[in-house]
């Protein structure tokens, strides 16, 4: 068979697979994108909803908080009934000129429903609301009531009426009404919606639009039931034969999307949104025509690239062949290379051994003869009287304590590499160690005139004494060497795993370069020239492998001119290792300040201990014996008395107050009345 023949079927097959495969994942991709796109612009829809709705309800307590205010100012006050017509008119026109401007009328009906005063004319027309639900409502014994939407007979306008009942309980005087028009509402949706071609529209609970976010005609003859349905206004219709749902929800049709979002504090509301679809999706399409594009390009790159496969297939047959044979050549390479390999680090651990060992046994042989040498020039350095004799032996003893000191520095190497050292773990005073070390080195460093401080921490560590002396020795030894007149300060630091114990000097310093080479055997950076009282250089040395043995390892810091600090890190005693540190989910105790209400059976209940100061002498003691946090409940009064403010100054707590006040910027926190459970609860959790 032809080798043409023979590759080009896989070729064709694989380039059709990946072209389909590709053509598939668009697809999937194509939808994907489109619902996260969509999701995303129903989270915004939502999101302006939400906003709307709650700007909608701040409007309407506002409203509620104004009749509240008028019916007890009118009632306690002057008697409305004996007012004229012009006083009526004056003083519910002042009260207008005072409130949001959502509010259309304020208006004042006696116990037959007619119309006394009007805050937009000093003659009010001559209407009866009798007939009206809310006040048949207020009549029947009702405190409040609300209506709408209606067509209003003084302004021939959709209107939505708030109404309080005045006189007693038992007996009806009348009733004061607000009246408001959609204006105000429709202008702020205009204002604040997310997209150009957004509907929204207030409505209540039969589907009645009180307002509307477009302009609509409204029939001087329209009745309150026939005022129109939003699912035959909004969205061309699309929803019409829609059932009636009034909560919270999202609908998609095949143009629009629907949103509803209630009112909070207003069951009888809802704001009800209209978008249209292609609108929401509008940057998916665009997209959708890029990607496509892509895809285009990338299946013709596919063709193209299966042509490019089938002449490789036809090459990667023969490297096939030629690999395989090379495999079984490289095979036998390894094999002899791993058994060469073995070979030699076998010979090199050998070699070190045996160096170890013959380091370690010149070591000893030559400690007794250099012994013997050292009383030798003790009693030679007797018998000798005359000067030039006495120089003569204080060289020689230079040399044989330099030679001693070296030869011991060799043993301990020898002893290191060769793991004949175990650590003898015990619990030892830092404070006393370092008063050991002090009295050793203090007079080496008094006699080249360097300044050795120690400063330790009372702190118990667990650890081989006679190591770790001899690890902090060379370290000490070694910065007083080169420290040229200066100061060596040997101290202690807490740190969460244990103690931190450094050796600083402020000597020439280190440079980058040496600082990795500097814990070799024989590696001095200032003594090249080999001077007898700098010794080999094994100092470090020993030093990393006898830390190496007490489980941790010398870091080291410097920089050139400005000294060197080595340090290592070792685990405390059981209960030392660091400072008591407070229990981070432990609740902190309440200190309350002012009337208890029910906040303290509510802060009980999330698990506080509240704690109740009768005076502020008691709070300030509370608050200074323990972790605490201060609530001040006065929702009664808008002043904080000084010392109080005094307080709260040096501890920062949460200040509960009427909705009405405004406190002074002095680093608390103020809740207003009503007070939100879940929102105080979640501050309460931020301050601890």
């Amino acid at each position: 068979m032809n080798s043409k023949n023979l590759f080009f079927p896989p070729a064709l097959m694989l380039g059709t697979f990946a072209a389909a495969l590709l053509i598939a994942l668009l697809l999937v991709d194509f939808s994907a994108s489109r619902q996260n796109e969509l999701a995303q612009a129903k989270k915004l829809v939502a999101q302006h909803d939400r906003m709307f709705a709650e700007h909608v309800a701040r409007s309407l307590d506002s409203i509620e908080v104004l009749l509240d205010e008028m019916r007890i100012a009118i009632q306690e006050g002057d008697r409305w009934q004996n007012w004229s017509s012009a006083v009526g008119h004056q003083r519910l026109k002042e009260r207008l000129s005072r409130v949001l401007p959502q509010i259309r009328h304020l208006l004042i009906f006696d116990a037959e429903g007619y119309q006394r005063h009007t805050s937009f004319a000093e003659q009010p027309q001559m209407i009866n609301v009798r007939d009206r639900p809310y006040f048949r409502a207020l009549e029947g014994g009702a405190e409040r009531s609300q209506y709408g939407p209606y067509i209003g007979r003084n302004s021939n306008r959709p209107t939505y009426a708030f109404a309080r009942r005045l006189g007693s309980s038992k007996h009806f005087s009348g009733a004061l009404m607000i009246a408001i028009e959609p204006d105000y509402f429709e202008q702020h949706c205009r204002s604040s919606r997310p997209y150009g071609s957004f509907e929204a529209g207030l409505v209540n609970a039969e589907g009645k639009v009180v307002a509307l976010c477009r302009s609509l005609t409204w029939p001087a003859s329209q009745k309150a039931d026939t005022l129109p349905d939003f699912r035959e206004v909004m969205a061309e219709g699309d929803f019409a034969n829609m059932p009636l749902n009034m909560n919270r929800n999202q609908i998609e049709g095949t143009r629009y999307l629907l949103a509803v979002e209630p009112v909070s504090g207003y069951p009888n509301l809802r704001i009800v949104s209209v978008t249209p679809t292609s609108l929401l999706t509008g940057n998916w399409q665009k997209n959708a025509y890029r990607i496509l594009s892509f895809g285009l390009f990338a299946i013709a790159i596919l063709i193209a690239a299966g042509l490019l496969i089938r002449r490789q297939l036809k090459q990667l047959s023969a490297l096939t062949t030629e690999l395989k044979a090379s495999h079984d050549s490289l095979e036998n390479r390894v094999q002899e290379a791993t058994q060469e390999l073995n070979y030699r680090r076998s010979e090199a651990e050998r070699l070190a051994q045996s160096k170890s060992r013959f380091f370690a046994a010149a070591s000893h042989d030559l400690r007794q003869p250099l012994h013997a040498l050292q009383l030798f020039l003790a009693d030679l350095s007797r018998i000798s009287n005359a000067p030039e004799e006495r120089v003569l032996i204080e060289r020689i003893d230079t040399a044989a304590r330099a030679m001693a000191s070296q030869l011991r520095s060799l043993l301990d190497i020898s002893r290191l590499d060769m793991d004949s050292i175990t650590p003898e773990r015990k619990e030892i005073s830092v404070k006393r160690l370092f008063e050991q070390l002090a009295s050793t080195f203090q007079p080496m460093a008094a006699a080249v005139g360097v300044r050795l401080l120690f400063r330790a921490s009372d702190t118990k560590l667990e650890t081989d004494e006679a190591l770790l002396t001899r690890l902090l020795g060379n370290l000490i030894d070694n910065a007083i060497k080169f420290s040229d007149s200066g100061s060596v300060l040997v101290c202690t630091r807490r740190r969460p795993n244990g103690i931190r114990i450094e050796v600083r000097d402020n000597g020439e310093g280190i440079a980058p370069a040496n600082q990795a080479a500097v814990f070799d055997e024989f590696y001095q950076v200032a003594n090249r020239a080999r001077t007898q009282d700098a010794g080999l250089g094994l100092g470090l040395a020993i030093s990393h492998r006898i830390a190496c043995l007490l489980g941790t390892s010398i870091s080291l810091r410097s920089r050139e001119g400005q000294g060197s600090t080595f340090s290592l890190t070792l685990p405390c005693t059981s209960g030392q290792s660091t400072p008591d540190m407070p229990d981070e989910t432990q609740l902190p105790t309440l200190v309350l300040i002012g009337e208890p209400g029910n906040f303290a059976e509510r802060a009980t209940r999330w698990g506080y201990t509240v704690k109740i100061a009768e005076d502020i002498p008691r709070a300030w003691r509370l608050l200074e014996a323990e972790r605490a946090i201060p609530v001040v409940n006065q929702p009664g009064n808008c002043v904080l008395p000084n010392e109080v403010q005094s307080l709260l100054r040096q501890h920062p707590g949460v200040v509960i107050t009427s909705a009405e006040c405004e406190l002074p910027e002095i680093g608390v926190y103020q809740l207003r009345e009503p007070v939100k459970p879940a929102r105080l609860r979640a501050l309460l959790r931020s301050l601890h």
